[in-house]
């Protein structure tokens, strides 16, 4: 069997896992290049995954190799889109990693190099969109029983929220905030479900739990106030769940300290073209079992109502035949989107369909968030069009 011969632009922990799920699923499926600042060291790190592959000095170098029929993206965000319009230009079937751009111009950019015809195919990592639970409620509103979707109400309140304050995800210039960062993959779902595009976006966020005056570079390991700080790996009463703890202890950077402008929570309303509504939040806050994720779907005839964390979905109908359950399966990495993905990007190499997130979802989602992130700055609905 001809081996699909895959080069990796960046390769951490996400997307090294992605790369790996697709391995297990397809014997044909091999690293045999990689581009990535850490060089050789990560060969020792994912040796089963890497032991073969050749480390370029940079993409330039991996991107001028004819033997390859695919590109894996998973670098720091600031570096998804100009990556991506590289590939572009190789014309390679791509895996990128979300968000697919964390500027207007970075936007505009990714825009025209995918706009050619010739353009190759992208699977964006959205592994929300392609979870069993969304497909079986994409299914439902499709069916019509709900009636029209009128309005969405969606939450995330995430409980490892202190990962975007404690290491490198708080550096601003490579995330863009957690409008991007986040709720990319919230709002991209929410427009499948509501299936038309949004118009315009109202949001607003804070920051009013972490952040302050400690030293930025400050690490946890470093301060005298280890033993006693709340969000310390060292101190025995720790917020941080214990099986987090020992990960943390020699990296995790104090999440009090001056210089984050990342929000600790915030909210946005979108109007849809077909004049649907949707409400969506998220927190960065909230700890063990106050973690959710999911929405409530209206319709004239019924509210659909799910939860990832909860593993449910529910039916209410209006007009008193109570509420019917769904079953679904759970366990699995992002909710069972990772799965699906791993297989659709398969999928695209082999030349056997499309892909199921394409680039415009993924463009259309960080545009999205950049207006939610200007709306937040400046407090105006903003349109979700691009300049």
């Amino acid at each position: 069997m001809k081996p699909l011969r895959i080069g990796i632009i960046g390769c951490g922990s996400r997307i090294s896992g992605v790369a790996g799920e697709c391995a297990r699923m397809d014997r044909r499926f091999r690293i045999v290049a990689v581009a990535d600042p850490q060089g050789e060291a990560l060969r020792a790190k994912h040796l089963e995954l890497l032991g073969n592959a050749v480390f370029h000095p940079g993409e330039d170098s991996l991107l001028a190799r004819r033997d390859l029929d695919g590109i894996m993206i998973g670098t720091r965000c600031y570096l998804h889109a100009p990556m991506a319009v590289k590939v572009a230009k190789r014309g390679l079937p791509l895996f990128l990693e979300k968000p697919v751009a964390i500027s207007l111009s970075q936007l505009k950019a990714l825009a025209a190099a995918f706009r050619r015809r010739n353009a190759p195919p992208v699977v964006v990592s959205f592994p929300l969109r392609v979870s069993p639970l969304v497909a079986r409620a994409k299914r439902i509103v499709e069916s019509g029983k709900l009636g029209p979707i009128e309005q969405i109400v969606a939450f995330n309140d995430v409980p490892y929220g202190d990962v975007y304050f404690g290491g490198w995800y708080r550096n601003w210039d490579e995330v863009g905030g957690l409008w991007l960062q986040k709720a990319t993959h919230d709002l991209d779902y929410i427009a499948y479900l509501a299936g038309s595009r949004p118009k315009r976006v109202a949001a607003m966020n804070a920051r009013r739990v972490w952040g302050g005056d400690r030293p930025f570079g400050l690490r946890c390991m470093d301060c005298r106030k280890r033993k006693a700080c709340p969000e310390s790996p060292f101190n025995p009463k720790s917020m941080i769940p214990k099986g987090s703890r020992a990960g943390w202890r020699e990296w995790r950077m104090c999440v009090y300290a001056k210089g984050i402008r990342n929000e600790d929570l915030g909210a946005c309303l979108v109007e849809y073209a077909n004049g649907a509504q949707a409400v969506y939040h998220q927190n960065f806050f909230a700890r063990g079992t106050a973690a959710r994720r999911g929405a409530r779907v209206y319709g004239y005839r019924g509210t659909l109502e799910f939860d990832w964390y909860a593993g449910h979905l529910l039916i209410r109908w209006h007009d008193g035949r109570g509420t019917e359950a769904v079953k679904l399966p759970g366990g699995e990495a992002h909710f069972g989107g990772d799965a699906v993905l791993c297989r659709n990007f398969l999928e695209v190499l082999h030349g056997l369909g499309p892909s199921r997130t394409p680039i415009t979802a993924g463009i259309e989602s960080a545009l999205t968030c950049l207006r939610a992130r200007e709306s937040s700055a400046t407090g105006r609905f903003r349109p979700v069009t691009m300049p």
